[in-house]
């Protein structure tokens, strides 16, 4: 451990916790940050995010502050970050984004107490490690059965009043993914959306981004008028803590490899994966309650431009007959379907 010390839980003692993106990495570390508050609560913890991340950790009771990291500002950015962490005082750092660029904030920290992992760049850290109980020098483990992520009263508001008069079961057909070669065709979804609506449930669309928003008008744009009527369009119309109330209000949840499905799983909502590039057990999506794999030799390839388009291969029909025994096994949804 070198001269690492842990935290001791008394006194004024401040952490810097280092994961600034992306969206799943974001929420699939929520649970660590939980878990040194729980141990030590005492400790100020400070988690340091890019934007628009921080909107999903405003507020939740594991976290003292934020530290945001506007990458768009670039150099003079990342100086005025490095400026703003030197003056906080921090006592420890730990970082699990184990990145170029998070290597060299440890580096330049001034924190004395560094614990965090590199491929090459390890000696960054007087603890190379990642291991909670280690970092926080007794044995300590996560819960992997928790809820973690907090829904306020005000979001629980905002999700009941935009929800209001949708039917039930409410399905969030999270549409978008990072990559093109990982994202279902629009004209599927717009056949599953149909299923969906003929047995008396609500769609509900969602993602970010201008790409996203144009899958989502290629999908609204091939229904009838009748369906059309029935799905709740929200693609680019939440914050993300906004996200995880609406996601958190549904009866279940469809989508790839993605982020916001990261989110259904911290709130343990039931969840149908499409796979093909990736594997589930690649992208830390292993405890999806139904995956349906792509009929394609070379999946999980993580070949970002393959021309297969191997998500094609899955058809709408076998997406709604999964989520029908996935209903089954709710009361609600099983009385519906």
């Amino acid at each position: 451990m070198g001269n690492y010390r842990p935290p001791d839980g008394i006194g004024e003692e401040r952490l810097l916790f280092i994961r600034y993106s992306a969206l799943g990495d974001v929420v699939r570390a929520i649970p660590v940050v939980a878990t040194i508050k729980k141990t030590f609560p005492a400790l100020h913890i400070t988690w340091l995010l890019e934007r628009p991340f921080d909107e999903l950790i405003q507020g939740q009771p594991y976290v003292d502050d934020m530290l945001v990291w506007d990458r768009k500002l670039g150099l003079k950015g990342f100086w005025g970050l490095i400026q703003s962490i030197r003056r906080s005082n921090f006592t420890h750092l730990v970082s699990i984004q184990g990145t170029d660029r998070s290597a060299m904030i440890a580096l330049l920290s001034g924190i004395k107490n560094r614990a965090g992992r590199h491929d090459w760049a390890s000696f960054v850290y007087n603890l190379p490690r990642e291991d909670i109980s280690q970092i926080l020098g007794r044995p300590v483990t996560i819960d992997r059965s928790r809820v973690y992520y907090k829904i306020s009263d005000e979001l629980k508001s905002f999700r009941n009043d935009l929800l209001c008069g949708i039917s039930f079961p409410r399905i969030a057909c999270i549409i978008g993914a990072s990559k093109p070669v990982k994202r279902w065709p629009a004209c599927n979804w717009a056949e599953l959306a149909e299923m969906i609506v003929s047995m008396g449930g609500s769609p509900i669309l969602i993602g970010h981004g201008e790409e996203e928003k144009n899958i989502a008008r290629e999908i609204m744009s091939t229904l009838t008028n009748g369906v059309y009527k029935k799905i709740l369009d929200l693609v680019g119309k939440l914050k993300l803590n906004e996200m995880a109330a609406i996601i958190d209000g549904c009866d279940a949840i469809i989508g790839g490899d993605t982020g916001p499905m990261h989110l259904a799983l911290a709130l343990k909502r039931p969840t149908i994966g499409i796979f093909g590039p990736t594997l589930p057990e690649q992208v830390g999506l292993s405890e999806i309650n139904c995956k349906i794999m792509a009929s394609c030799p070379l999946a999980g390839c993580q070949k970002w431009n393959c021309p297969n388009k191997c998500l094609s291969s899955i058809q709408p029909a076998e997406v709604f007959k999964a989520l029908l025994r996935l209903c089954a096994n709710t009361n609600y949804m099983s009385k519906t379907f």
